[in-house]
C-alpha cells in the first residue's frame, strides 16, 4: 500500500497537469503533453519535414524520453504516468471497494487472443493517420475525449460509445484499455523487452502464497519466474507489496 500511495500521488501529478493545459491554462495544447503523438508525427517528419496537424517538437521529445525509460523501467510510464490508465485503475479499484473482492473475468487463453488487438489499433491508427495527414484517432481515443471535454474531433454517439467500453470494460478488468486497445503500449512492447529494471523473485524463500499474480494488474505470473521480464510489466510494485516475505520480490538491474 506505501507504493501505491506514492505512485497514485505521483499519477495524480500528472493527471493534474494534463487537465491544467486540458482547461487552456498551459502555452500549447495538451495534445502536445501526448507521447503517443510523437509516433503519429514520424511519417510526416520522415517525408515533408513537418508535423501532422497539431502535433509538435513535445510529442517527439516525451516519446524519446519514454523510449528511453521503457529500456530502463520497462513499462513504467504505463503504470506511473499515463492518466488514461490511472483513470482505468481507480474504476477496478472503486469495483473491488464494491464487491469486496478481485475477480479476474478474463480467461487466460481469451486475455492472450485479445492483447495483439493494440497492435492491430496500432498499425490502423498509423496507417489513416499517414493517409490523410490528420489525426484520425481524436474520435476514438478515450484520452482525448475525456481531457478535451468531447471537443472538436470527436464523433459523437461513436465517442460516446467507445468512452462506455473504457468505462465498463475497466470495471471488469484491470487495466481494459492498456491491454487490449492501447496503441502506445503496442509501441513501447519491444523496448518494454529490453528494459534493464525488472522485478525479480528469490526462488528459496518463496512461499508459493501466490499472492503476487493476485494483485498483478495485467495477469502476469511473477510467481513462476526468478526474472518477470514480460513486456507487460509496468513495474507498479504491487507484487512486491503484496509479497508477505521481506526482500522475497524485489526490484533489480536484470539483463
Amino acid at each position: 500500500m506505501k507504493t501505491r500511495v506514492l505512485r497514485w500521488t505521483v499519477l495524480s501529478g500528472f493527471a493534474a497537469f494534463v487537465l491544467w493545459y486540458a482547461f487552456g491554462y498551459g502555452d500549447r495544447s495538451f495534445e502536445n503533453l501526448c507521447p503517443f503523438g510523437g509516433v503519429a508525427s514520424l511519417y510526416g517528419l520522415a517525408t515533408g519535414g513537418e508535423f501532422t496537424c497539431s502535433l509538435g517538437p513535445a510529442n517527439l521529445s516525451l516519446l524519446i524520453g519514454i523510449v528511453v525509460l521503457a529500456l530502463i523501467a520497462k513499462r513504467a510510464f504505463c503504470g506511473w504516468v499515463c492518466p488514461l490508465g490511472f483513470i482505468g485503475e481507480l474504476i477496478y479499484r472503486l469495483r473491488e471497494k464494491v464487491t469486496r473482492k478481485r475477480v479476474k473475468t478474463i480467461p487466460p487463453r481469451l486475455n492472450a487472443w485479445l492483447k495483439p488487438l493494440r497492435y492491430i489499433v496500432l498499425v490502423l491508427v498509423l496507417y489513416f493517420t499517414w493517409q490523410t495527414g490528420d489525426l484520425i484517432f481524436r474520435g476514438y481515443d478515450p484520452f482525448y475525449a475525456i481531457f478535451s471535454g468531447m471537443g472538436h474531433g470527436t464523433l459523437g454517439w461513436i465517442t460516446w460509445s467507445i468512452l462506455a467500453i473504457f468505462l465498463i470494460g475497466s470495471w471488469f478488468v484491470p487495466m481494459f484499455f492498456c491491454r487490449y486497445f492501447c496503441p502506445l503500449a503496442a509501441t513501447l512492447d519491444p523496448f518494454s523487452r529490453l528494459g534493464l529494471i525488472k522485478v525479480s523473485r528469490n526462488a528459496e524463500t518463496c512461499i508459493d502464497c501466490n499472492k503476487c499474480h493476485k494483485v498483478c494488474p495485467h495477469d502476469l505470473h511473477p510467481e513462476k519466474v526468478d526474472v518477470l521480464r514480460h513486456h507487460d510489466c509496468t513495474n507498479c510494485m504491487e507484487c512486491i507489496d503484496a509479497c508477505p516475505i521481506a526482500k522475497c520480490m524485489t526490484l533489480k538491474a536484470k539483463v
